[in-house]
């Protein structure tokens, strides 16, 4: 990810974070620190095995006044999906974008998030993803911990088809940040849509890798390849921010973007 002021870059983020299926590092409720990327976990379907509503449950309890970010995936070969999102505490998600890709890919990805969670006081949250019956289903729940109240500084969504392979060429687009807004975490996922294996075809590879300026946390969603990546940066002053990764082969990708301040 860039962070361009000026000609200034700004410096990374750096998530001390597991890969995988998941990780978890406890907030300090002592430190006035940047928002963070806290614990995550994900879930998928089989291949083609069809699947409804798709719970996932966090690994630790979840802090009151922080944020979750979900993103789900599904495909789209027989139309378009109407998505939602609940989750055990009665929190409030906003749907943010979905991107439809149709042919060539057949796969949507879509993000959503919850503001000033209610937080657990026994057993960790458990979030559900609400759509119809379909195949090819993944979804990723992540808690930023150190966001206010209204946190959404910034979110985009972007499609690229038959785009070749090289360095930063995967993009969320720009994102416009306000001084106001900072310090700010900015989290994406890109997900490569053509990629792994398929009952319409795939064509074997993976997921994108972080580009320039970001901290790659974990790939998931293995259908034939890890087709998803999670990354983050950190945003410190006004900035048109935009997460970049670098494409593997000439493959379809899907990005969504947020920044949480």
């Amino acid at each position: 990810m860039r962070l361009i002021l000026g000609l200034a870059v700004v410096g990374l983020f750096v998530c001390a974070c597991g890969g995988g299926g998941g990780m978890s590092t406890p907030s300090d409720p002592t430190q006035n620190a940047a928002p963070k990327l806290v614990q995550m976990n994900t879930f998928q379907t089989i291949g083609t095995a069809f699947g409804i509503n798709s719970p996932v449950k966090f690994k630790s309890n979840t802090q009151a006044g922080d944020t979750i970010w979900v993103v789900a995936t599904l495909s789209d070969f027989a139309g378009v999906h109407t998505i939602s999102v609940t989750d055990t505490q009665g929190n409030t998600y906003t749907a943010l974008d979905q991107e439809n890709d149709g042919v060539p890919a057949t796969q949507t990805v879509a993000h959503f998030y919850a503001a000033n969670i209610r937080g657990d006081s026994a057993t960790p949250d458990t979030v559900t993803v609400v759509w119809s019956n379909e195949n090819y289903k993944g979804v990723l729940i992540a808690e930023i911990s150190g966001t206010t109240q209204a946190p959404l500084a910034a979110h985009r969504g972007n499609i690229q088809d038959g785009l070749a392979g090289g360095s930063n060429n995967v993009t969320s687009g720009p994102m416009n940040v306000t001084s106001a807004q900072t310090p700010a975490l900015l989290v994406a996922l890109s997900m490569n849509a053509s990629g792994g294996v398929s009952d319409t075809g795939g064509s074997g590879f993976g997921g994108p890798a972080a580009g320039s300026g970001m901290t790659q946390v974990a790939t998931f969603w293995d259908w034939g390849a890890n087709l998803a990546t999670l990354v983050t940066g950190s945003v410190t002053s006004a900035e048109s921010v935009s997460s970049v990764f670098n494409a593997p082969d000439v493959d379809s990708y899907i990005t969504v973007a947020a920044v949480f301040h």
